[in-house]
């Protein structure tokens, strides 16, 4: 009795798996169900935007044809209500056409947009969306997993700083920032300008995520001093955000420089000190 319902457990199991047979050897597919990933975003005006946490919704018509539902809260959504299916090999494929409503705040225009997508399993797949009409051809194209980090990362950093040392604590400076750029390997070219304090310069930072968190780490050498008169000394950087990078910190240390200088980037404007 217990063999038997191990083999028919089996048999369930088979029967499921996102690219199968039928009883006539003819190959079936099995692509419904919630992609979770994220999409990069690419047109005339920039390329390999990227926004994380986003969810495609896939179902199966009576006919055989998928139905595929994408809301983004940055892209708008999009419906395609009839695309064919197809297998090759362990690769369930997916075609078709359908509209998006885009825009901008309180307004929207519908826009017909393609679709076609390479399905292995729930947490591997590729889809792509193309707008020929929006801004000279847009393709947002959707992968399962997380969002690589230096893509996510890159962008600028606005808020305050605060400096401490030896001899002085929570010196703050409002209106800096630190740039982070992807270099297209997985690490991040970190910038850092202040009229304070110099220019800090990362050339390859990594970059990882921990938990609901992302860190990145690396170290440079930093031109400080007074007038003309300035030396060279070596920093390392720490930094942490969260994924919509509106709470983060960027550590600067100088172990060198006044007993070993901390300047730290935060988000927002500056405390009120006492006169």
């Amino acid at each position: 009795m217990k063999i038997k319902t191990v083999l028919m457990m089996l048999s369930a199991a088979v029967l499921m798996m996102a690219c199968d047979k039928n009883e006539n050897g003819s190959e079936t597919v099995d692509f419904a169900g919630r992609y979770n990933g994220y999409t990069l975003a690419s047109c005339n005006y920039f390329q390999d935007m990227v926004s994380a946490d986003e969810t495609v919704v896939i179902t199966e018509n009576t006919d055989g044809t998928a139905s595929v539902s994408f809301t983004s809260a940055t892209w708008g959504t999009f419906t395609i209500t009839d695309a064919q299916a197809s297998v090759s090999g362990d690769v369930c494929s997916l075609s078709g056409n359908g509209q998006t409503q885009m825009g901008m705040g309180g307004s929207t225009s519908a826009y017909d947009c393609t679709f076609t997508a390479g399905i292995k399993s729930q947490t591997d797949a590729r889809m792509e969306f193309s707008i020929p009409a929006v801004m000279g051809g847009m393709t947002l194209t959707f992968q399962t997993g997380d969002a690589p980090a230096d893509l996510l990362l890159a962008g600028t950093y606005e808020g305050y700083t605060d400096a401490d040392c030896s001899y002085f604590q929570n010196t703050y400076t409002d209106n800096e920032s630190v740039t982070l750029t992807a270099n297209g390997d997985g690490t991040l070219k970190i910038v850092f300008e202040s009229a304070s304090w110099g220019t800090f310069t990362v050339e390859s930072a990594t970059a990882t995520k921990e938990g609901e968190e992302y860190v990145f780490t690396g170290s440079g050498s930093v031109a400080m001093g007074m007038g003309e008169s300035t030396s060279n000394y070596d920093f390392t950087l720490s930094g942490r955000t969260n994924a919509a990078k509106d709470d983060f910190s960027i550590a600067f240390n100088v172990p060198a420089v006044m007993g070993g200088l901390t300047i730290t980037l935060l988000p927002g404007t500056a405390p009120a000190t006492e006169e």
